[in-house]
């Protein structure tokens, strides 16, 4: 479990404790361990992305080492599940329905070929594994075939890469050629796109395209250079054969056929780019193979011809790998999504004025004023600047519910301002001697009625006005001034009965 979900210092100790156990047990431990390991490999290939796509890799390169310390149980294991495809891809065939292909078509079954694939080629020397290189070519080759779409060009490409490494790793030859040449021939690259897009696609992790992808412009520049790369790549590993110039012999006439028909430029360039250095390669085999004093059954001797020709290079292999470095790095980049965009050399510099630049800001006049969510009335207590102080949520607000809002602080406003007022007037009474009447005892004096209170505390008593504003103030008042009146009454008769008495 830890080898297949853990993290990657994890899954490399699982997989040393996985070794470890099965090499030092004297039980037979290996067998179960790797038929649990494939199927975990298997149940974590069902999706293929960028970011788990090294995971698999790791997993696939570490089964091939635990099946490489056993042989014999590695051929059992690969028969029966190399069977187990076969019987798929025979009932896809058979039976040619939806549910039948895409237990084909999907990735588990194409990373089951990779590992097999890949375990042949880690144990080419075995006599035992040997005898399973044909019925997996064939299985390969059949998936391929099964439905020739060109929507699943990407299959078709991890196969051709596949059997591409098998044949390169076991010294085996596998006519690899005509899965990139059908490509060519079967679809037309010269007629124009529907959709322009701005980068190829890329077919590391997917297995089939969609309509609206197959009419855009980067699926043909990706199908193009899938086909230059396989091509390079499996005559890049035959170009020492002494049977090379053969080899080459269909595939010139076809791409020759196909600069004549295409008119698309890019395409043409990187065709001709392949035919010319097959070409090449062709002639230098050709001249190297003219002092040859063995015959065709003489396989030692071919051997050793061909190890020295590879030895001293050939034209088409010196090419491949400069264009294998560029293309790994290319690879990686996209595959990381870290493309390299430092390279500005291409783009002219534009110098600017400085000193205009800073002349024309010194004559442009300063704007003030609440800033752009301020509203439209400004407050004038503020000089116009609450739009600008007000927080984001109240912005956002209905314009009813901030016209509240405003009015709410409005009052609050008011008030606070009346209470400064009337603590600055304790303040002044306090300094010129008089002692503040306490608002309790004011309270119990009054009858109970709010607007005595509010008389008292404006001191209209102590305003001076004309006749006609103290009987404005009494209509405004009406108890307050009876009350007070009566009460002015009933103190001058008590000092005109004061009076009367001294006299």
């Amino acid at each position: 479990k830890c080898w297949s979900t853990g993290e990657e210092t994890v899954r490399v100790i699982a997989l040393m404790c996985i070794i470890r156990i099965a090499r030092n047990s004297t039980n037979n431990l290996l067998e179960p361990a790797v038929k649990q390991m494939y199927m975990s490999y298997v149940k974590n290939t069902k999706f293929t992305s960028p970011t788990t796509l090294p995971l698999i890799n790791f997993m696939r390169r570490s089964l091939v080492e635990v099946y490489g310390l056993d042989h014999k149980l590695a051929y059992y294991q690969a028969f029966i599940q190399i069977r187990q495809l076969a019987i798929h891809l025979r009932n896809a065939i058979v039976h040619n329905k939806k549910e039948h292909i895409q237990a084909v078509y999907n990735w588990q079954f194409v990373h089951s070929l990779e590992l097999w694939g890949a375990l042949l080629g880690h144990c080419s020397d075995s006599q035992i594994l040997q005898p399973l290189i044909y019925p997996l070519t064939q299985v390969v080759l059949g998936a391929m075939r099964l439905v020739p779409s060109s929507k699943y060009f990407p299959l078709r490409f991890h196969c051709g890469n596949i059997l591409t490494n098998l044949g390169l790793q076991t010294s085996t030859f596998i006519p690899v050629l005509p899965i990139y040449l059908d490509v060519l021939n079967t679809y037309n690259f010269g007629k124009k796109s529907k959709k322009v897009s701005m980068k190829p696609l890329e077919f590391a992790c997917i297995l089939k395209v969609s309509k609206s992808q197959m009419l855009e412009s980067g699926f043909k520049d990706t199908v193009v250079e899938e086909v230059y790369a396989g091509i390079i790549t499996y005559l890049a590993h035959h170009s020492n054969r002494i049977g090379f110039p053969e080899l080459v012999t269909p595939l010139i006439f076809q791409l020759k056929s196909f600069l004549k028909d295409c008119k698309v430029g890019n395409y043409c360039k990187k065709m001709k780019q392949v035919l010319d250095k097959v070409i090449a390669n062709q002639k230098f085999i050709e001249n190297r193979r003219k002092s040859v004093s063995f015959g065709v059954a003489d396989h030692q001797n071919i051997e050793i011809w061909e190890a020295q020709v590879e030895r001293d290079g050939t034209p088409l292999l010196a090419f491949y790998k400069s264009w294998k470095k560029v293309a790994d790095s290319n690879k990686m980049k996209r595959l990381t999504q870290s493309i390299n965009m430092d390279d500005y050399s291409h783009i002219p510099l534009l110098k600017k004025n400085h000193k205009k630049i800073r002349m024309k800001m010194d004559q442009e006049p300063e704007v003030s004023g609440g800033g752009l969510w301020s509203d439209d009335g400004g407050d004038s207590e503020n000089g116009g600047d609450s739009g600008g102080e007000s927080d984001d949520e109240e912005r956002f607000k209905l314009k009813e519910e901030r016209n509240k809002d405003k009015k709410k602080k409005k009052v609050e406003k008011k008030v606070a301002k009346v209470e400064k007022e009337e603590s600055d007037n304790d303040e002044n009474d306090a300094e010129s001697g008089e002692e503040p009447k306490d608002h309790l005892e004011d309270m119990e004096e009054s009858d109970g009625s709010d607007v005595e209170d509010q008389v008292t505390d404006l001191k209209l008593e102590d305003m001076d006005g004309d006749t006609d504003s103290e009987l404005e103030m009494n209509d405004d008042f009406g108890d307050g001034g009876a009350a007070e009146s009566d009460d002015d009454d009933g103190s001058n008769d008590d000092q005109s009965g004061d009076e009367s008495d001294s006299e």
